[in-house]
């Protein structure tokens, strides 16, 4: 291909070198933008990733201290660096998890061996350790002194002696222990199984006896003390203790083997007779609270103990055999199984549940164990799930809480309904009126008038979307409370006064149209909408004391929230206007005049030119101003921020606050902890705003050009 003789001159070879080179630097240009979104989407992949890493557990490590007598309890401090265990015994021991040297203020709790036991943990793990004669003594193992002193040491903040706890001084054979408030309560079964109730005093235990309906196998008090569970033979008896008693609540009839309580003091497990394993908790209908079946774990047949994590809901089973399942307390299948060794007698969940301790015949063994988010995964996201205290299965959005036995809830749905939620109604107000008036803006209004308005509307895109969502909050939502029926009024009543007053206009005021000038015919229609509008203010709260004989919003009641999707409608429809607006009315004013001036010069009206002509060839610009729109709708912070409750909540009513993904993750990532659970979850948030926004703009792209070759086409064919 030859030079052209513009290209052979100086002159000519540098603009061709000059085209080349800014040729090349918007080609790097694009490229780059490429790459940043891809680094911007593996960037949330990577951190999203180790939520759905499945469960593991790591090489057995035999620790080199050996116990002298089974283990009747141990533990795991928090960092990982020591463990303790109470022996049949009574003696107390802390071992390093690293070396297995023992530490030197290990030594005998008790001064006859316990015949039963119960634990606490929590800030300060508390054990209670019960003797032949009736007698408990409450201690608690202590990692870091007030001195800050490096060996851990036993607390005797409840007495260096065991206290009387049984008047009869009858041995006891199962125990409970909790915390209400600053007080110590137990409950213990005694050899000759009474139920004892009691709440410690620096002079000694206050004990009542309770009445069981059988003998009781099993006892549990919550660490709350609000509940306290008897089993028995054929029944399950259900007590709610009250200064140092106990009433009876229920009784339920069912074959069990053991129970276990589950962190929050919620949740119960049961090993039924048949061998499964199921999850009770308390769920209140018809304003009665009941103990109800949940859910069943598929575990094994012949489990022979069930321990549970010390903060989290999770849970282990070991069957005979040593075959250990890992569970989550929202999910029927195990996180993991593995194989012990045949004769494990016991496993303890580390505090930060990175580990399990086991002992078997040979000693003491750490298991390091990976499972970080055990609650997390598709379907806890994106099904209802029945969380506990809840009367049914539901779509749940609450990550933080105050309480330290809070059980988050990660579901999707909320926010990602509140999202689209918010965008579609923003887009249902403002896409009529900013396509509308692009119409007439391109179409009908003379130049000059073009050139004053376009402008303005335009200006208005450069206000700050928090000033926006200030106002929405402060003024418009009250407003729209109390004439709420006005504004509902208005999309009915509105264009009826138009079409009625443009009729009008045409009739009778011909000769005032025409002095004015074509294209201005909104002058004598904008005074009308203004009286329309101050009528309806005017005239319906009449209507509501005559219909409802109070305000709509009262008579709503709470079906009404003052700060709801149809104030985002309006705060964030002002903002879509001028994008919407400025696109579409470009697209309109690009189309060919040969076009539109030779449907005109066939008889054509210039209503019917602009349906039949301009807006079809204006299509797939105004379909891109509307997915441009939908696109800022749906990554909007600011004004869905403010103008709403920021309740995350599946409620499609108008009426109703929501919470949208940017809002979301504006609100919760200041506080979230660096790779928690709830940390990651936003990312997947905005790896979900992420992929919605990127579908939607190549969809539209791909409409858009689909549009505009079917026009080309058409047009080529004139």
């Amino acid at each position: 291909m030859g030079l052209t003789p513009s290209q052979t001159t100086p002159l000519g070879r540098r603009r061709a070198r000059r085209d080349r080179l800014t040729r090349y630097a918007i080609s790097a240009g694009g490229v780059w933008v490429l790459l940043t979104l891809m680094l911007i989407f593996f960037y949330l992949i990577y951190t999203v990733w180790p939520l759905f890493r499945p469960a593991s557990i790591g090489a057995a490590q035999p620790l080199a201290w050996q116990a002298h007598s089974p283990t009747l309890t141990a533990g795991v401090e928090h960092s990982g660096q020591w463990a303790w265990r109470v022996d049949q015994s009574g003696t107390g021991t802390f071992f390093s998890l690293k070396t297995g040297g023992e530490s030197g203020t290990s030594g005998p709790l008790m001064p006859s061996p316990p015949t039963a036991f119960a634990r606490l943990d929590g800030n300060n793990t508390l054990l209670a350790l019960g003797d032949g004669e009736g007698r408990i003594r409450l201690v608690t193992p202590r990692f870091r002194t007030p001195g800050d002193a490096p060996a851990p040491q036993w607390g005797d903040d409840y007495g260096t002696a065991p206290q009387l706890f049984d008047p009869r001084r009858q041995p006891l054979t199962q125990l409970g222990i909790a915390r209400r408030g600053n007080d110590v309560m137990a409950a213990a079964l005694t050899a000759d199984g009474r139920v004892l109730m009691g709440t410690w005093r620096p002079k000694g235990w206050q004990v009542n006896v309770l009445e069981a309906r059988e003998p009781v196998s099993q006892l549990l008090l919550a660490p709350d003390a609000g509940r306290l569970f008897l089993l028995g033979k054929t029944h399950l008896s259900v007590f709610a203790p009250d200064n140092g008693s106990a009433e009876p609540r229920e009784d339920i009839a069912l074959d069990a083997r053991r129970m276990l309580l589950l962190p929050g003091a919620s949740s119960l497990l049961l090993l039924g007779g048949d061998g499964v394993v199921s999850q009770w908790f308390e769920v209140n209908r018809r304003d009665e609270t009941h103990l109800t079946r949940i859910r069943d774990y598929s575990a094994q047949k012949t489990i022979a103990l069930m321990t549970a994590e010390p903060y989290r809901r999770v849970f282990a089973t070991l069957a005979r055999g040593g075959a250990l399942s890992l569970y989550d307390e929202l999910q029927t299948s195990p996180l993991l199984t593995y194989k012990l060794p045949a004769d494990t007698r016991g496993i303890w969940f580390a505090s930060a549940g990175d580990g399990l301790l086991t002992e078997n015949a040979r000693g003491m063994v750490w298991y390091p164990l990976d499972n970080a988010y055990p609650g997390i995964n598709w379907r806890t996201l994106l099904l209802p799930v029945w969380f506990e205290n809840y009367p049914a299965p539901d779509y749940v959005w609450q990550s933080t809480s105050g309480a330290d036995d809070y059980q988050a809830k990660y579901s999707l749905w909320p926010v990602v309904a509140g999202t689209l939620k918010a965008a579609l109604y923003a887009l249902a107000f403002a896409a009529p009126l900013a396509v509308a008036g692009a119409v007439y803006t391109a179409c009908f209004m003379s130049a000059g008038l073009r050139r004053v308005v376009k402008p303005a509307i335009e200006m208005t895109g450069a206000l700050p979307t928090v000033v926006i969502g200030l106002v929405a909050a402060i003024w418009l939502a009250p407003v729209i409370e109390a004439h709420l029926l006005a504004l509902l009024l208005l999309p009915l009543a509105l264009p009826l006064v138009t079409l009625g007053g443009g009729a009008l206009c045409a009739r009778w005021l011909k000769p005032a149209r025409q002095r004015a000038g074509a294209g201005r015919e909104i002058l004598f229609l904008l005074p009308l909408v203004a009286v329309t509008v101050a009528a309806l203010f005017a005239v319906a709260p009449w209507l509501e004391r005559l219909i409802w004989d109070m305000p709509l919003h009262e008579f709503l009641g709470d079906r009404y929230e003052q700060r709801n999707a149809l104030v985002v409608a309006v705060a964030l429809g002002f903002a879509l206007v001028p994008v919407i607006f400025t696109l579409a009315e470009d697209a309109l004013f690009g189309v060919p005049p040969a076009l539109t001036q030779g449907s005109l010069a066939l008889g054509a009206t210039p209503w019917q030119t602009v349906w039949h002509v301009v807006l079809p060839g204006a299509s797939a610009g105004i379909f891109s101003a509307l997915m441009i729109g939908l696109g800022r709708a749906v990554g909007e912070t600011m004004i869905v921020l403010m103008a709403t409750g920021n309740t995350p909540l599946l409620d499609a009513s108008p009426f109703q606050g929501l919470r949208a993904l940017a809002a979301n993750i504006a609100i919760e990532m200041p506080e979230a902890v660096a790779g928690s659970a709830h940390y990651r979850i936003l990312f997947l948030t905005a790896l979900v705003l992420f992929v919605f926004t990127f579908v939607v703009n190549t969809l539209a792209e791909a409409v858009r050009l689909r549009l505009r070759a079917r026009y080309d086409t058409q047009r080529e064919g004139l």
